[in-house]
C-alpha cells in the first residue's frame, strides 16, 4: 500500500514538473495570433503590476509609514530605495545572461511582490513600533529587489513580441489600459482608507494588502500564459529541443559563460548611442527624484488633503490620460519618440511649477491644476523613455545594456533622493524666505525639479533628436 502511494506521488510530481516545463520552457509563439495573445496577456499583467506599484507606494505607503512614525525626509528616501536596489540587477547579470529562457525567471520574480502584501499586515502585529518600522522597510526592499532584477528580462521579453513599427502604439495602449485600471482601484482604495482612517486605519491597511494579493495572482497568471520567442537548444533541423534530447545529441554549442561587469560596461560606454540613452536617463532621474518622492507627504501633512479628494482628482485626470495615451503613441510612431517625449515632459514640468506655488490656502485649486498637468505629462513619459532605449540599444546586447542602464540610473536616482531629503530636512528646520514670506520645503524642491526638467528637454532637443540610429524591425515576427 505504501509502495503504491509512493508511486502515485511520483506520478503526480512528474506530471506537475512536466506541465511546468511545458508552460515555462516550451511555450513558443508559432503564429501572429499567438503573438497578439501574448501581448494581450502582458497588457493585463502590466496593469496589475502598475496598480501594485501605486498601492505599495506613493500616498498609501506614506500613510503606512507615517502611521508607524517615520519622518517626512526618511519616507522620501525609503520610497526611493526601489531605485537604489536596481544595483542588484548588476549583481545578478551573470546569472540572467546564462538563461536560455526568461519566462520562468520573470514569473518567479513577479511572485515576490507578495512582500508588498505582508508589508500592509505589519500593523496587525503586537510588536514594538521600531520593529514595525524595520519590517515594513525590509519587506519593501525585498519586493523591490525582485522587481528590479526581473525588469531587464521582462523588457527584453515584451520587446521581442512587439514589431518596431507598432511599438509606440502598443506601449501607449498598454499604458492607457493600465492607467484606467490603476485610477479606478486607487479611487476605491482612497475611499477605503478615508473611511477607516479615523477609527480603525489598520483595517484599511489590511484591505489594501488583500487587494495587492489578488493583483499579484493576476500578474503571475497572465505572465504564465504568455509565450516567449526566445529559443533554447536547437537540433540540426533548427527545432527547439529539451531534456534528454539535449543530452542525447551532445550539442557542440558553447555555453555562454558571462562577461565581467567591467567588460560589459566598457563595451556599452564605447557606444555613443548608449551614452546618449544613459545621459537622458540620468537627467530624468535628476528631474524626478529631486522633488516628486516628497510630494505625497506634502499633500497629506502640510496641505492636509483628504485621501478621497486626492484619489478623485487622480481618477479624473487619469481618465483623460487613458484617452490621450493611445493617440500620443500613434503620433510617436509617425513623428518619433523623442519629439513627443519632449512635449509631455514640459507638461510634467508645469505640474511641478504649480506645486511650487501650492500652499494650504489654495491647496484644493492648485492640486487639481497640477494633477491634470501631471497626468498629461505621464501619458507618454514611460513609453517614450523605453521606446528611445529600444531604439538606441543594440538588439543582441539589449539585456546587458538595459541592465547596466537601469541599475546605474537607479543608483543615481537614489542618491539624488538622498540629496533631496537632506535639502527637505534642512529647509524644514531653516525655512526659506521669499519677499518676506516663508516657503514650504517642498515648494523649493519642486521649483528645482522644474528647472531640471527644462534641462532634460534641452538635452532631447540637441542630442537625442539629432542622433541617427539603426532601428531593428525583426522583433515581434515569427521566424
Amino acid at each position: 500500500m505504501l509502495r503504491r502511494s509512493m508511486e502515485n506521488m511520483k506520478l503526480v510530481v512528474n506530471y506537475t514538473l512536466g506541465r511546468a516545463r511545458k508552460v515555462y520552457f516550451m511555450a513558443i509563439p508559432e503564429n501572429e495570433q499567438e503573438l497578439k495573445k501574448s501581448r494581450f496577456y502582458f497588457t493585463i499583467s502590466d496593469a496589475a503590476a502598475q496598480t501594485i506599484v501605486q498601492l505599495a507606494g506613493g500616498t498609501f505607503l506614506v500613510a503606512l509609514m507615517a502611521y508607524v512614525g517615520i519622518s517626512d525626509a526618511n519616507i522620501g528616501v525609503i520610497t526611493s530605495l526601489g531605485s537604489f536596489v536596481a544595483l542588484f540587477q548588476l549583481l545578478t547579470l551573470g546569472y540572467v545572461m546564462k538563461l536560455k529562457k526568461y519566462k520562468f525567471f520573470v514569473c518567479f520574480t513577479a511572485l515576490q511582490r507578495l512582500f508588498f502584501v505582508w508589508m500592509y499586515f505589519v500593523p496587525l502585529l503586537t510588536i514594538p513600533l521600531t520593529l514595525k518600522m524595520g519590517l515594513i522597510i525590509i519587506f519593501y526592499c525585498i519586493a523591490q529587489i525582485f522587481v528590479q532584477i526581473g525588469t531587464p528580462a521582462t523588457q527584453d521579453w515584451i520587446a521581442s513580441l512587439v514589431p518596431n513599427q507598432v511599438r509606440g502604439r502598443y506601449l501607449a495602449t498598454k499604458d492607457s489600459v493600465a492607467v484606467g485600471v490603476v485610477a479606478t482601484i486607487m479611487l476605491l482604495s482612497g475611499m477605503i482608507l478615508d473611511y477607516f482612517k479615523k477609527d480603525n486605519i489598520i483595517v484599511g491597511f489590511s484591505l489594501l494588502g488583500s487587494l495587492i494579493l489578488l493583483l499579484v495572482a493576476v500578474n503571475f497568471i497572465c505572465l504564465s500564459k504568455m509565450k516567449e520567442p526566445k529559443l533554447a537548444y536547437l537540433n540540426r533541423e533548427g527545432k527547439e529541443i529539451h531534456g534528454r534530447m539535449v543530452k542525447r545529441l551532445h550539442e557542440s554549442e558553447t555555453e555562454y559563460k558571462g562577461e565581467s561587469l567591467w567588460t560589459g560596461l566598457k563595451e556599452a560606454l564605447k557606444s555613443s548611442h548608449f551614452r546618449k540613452a544613459i545621459s537622458l536617463n540620468f537627467l530624468w532621474m535628476l528631474s524626478f527624484y529631486i522633488a516628486l518622492p516628497f510630494n505625497a507627504s506634502y499633500q497629506i501633512k502640510e496641505l492636509q488633503l483628504p485621501y478621497t479628494f486626492i484619489m478623485m482628482v487622480g481618477f479624473l485626470s487619469n481618465m483623460m490620460r487613458v484617452c490621450l495615451t493611445p493617440k500620443l503613441g500613434k503620433l510617436a510612431d509617425t513623428y518619433g519618440m523623442a519629439r513627443i517625449l519632449k512635449y509631455v515632459l514640459f507638461a510634467l514640468g508645469i505640474s511641478q511649477l504649480m506645486i511650487a506655488c501650492t500652499v494650504p490656502s489654495n491647496a484644493y485649486r492648485m492640486t487639481i491644476i497640477s494633477t491634470f498637468f501631471a497626468a498629461l505629462g505621464w501619458t507618454f513619459i514611460g513609453p517614450g523613455l523605453f521606446g528611445i532605449q529600444l531604439e538606441f540599444l543594440e538588439k543582441d546586447k539589449r539585456v546587458i545594456q538595459l541592465t547596466i542602464l537601469s541599475s546605474l540610473s537607479g543608483m543615481f536616482g537614489f542618491f539624488i533622493s538622498l540629496i533631496g531629503g537632506c535639502i527637505l530636512d534642512y529647509l524644514q528646520h531653516n525655512p526659506f524666505m521669499l519677499m518676506g514670506r516663508e516657503l514650504y520645503a517642498q515648494q523649493v524642491l519642486n521649483l528645482l525639479g522644474f528647472i531640471m526638467i527644462l534641462m532634460t528637454i534641452g538635452y532631447i532637443q540637441f542630442f537625442i533628436q539629432t542622433a541617427h540610429v539603426q532601428v531593428n524591425c525583426e522583433d515581434g515576427t515569427v521566424i
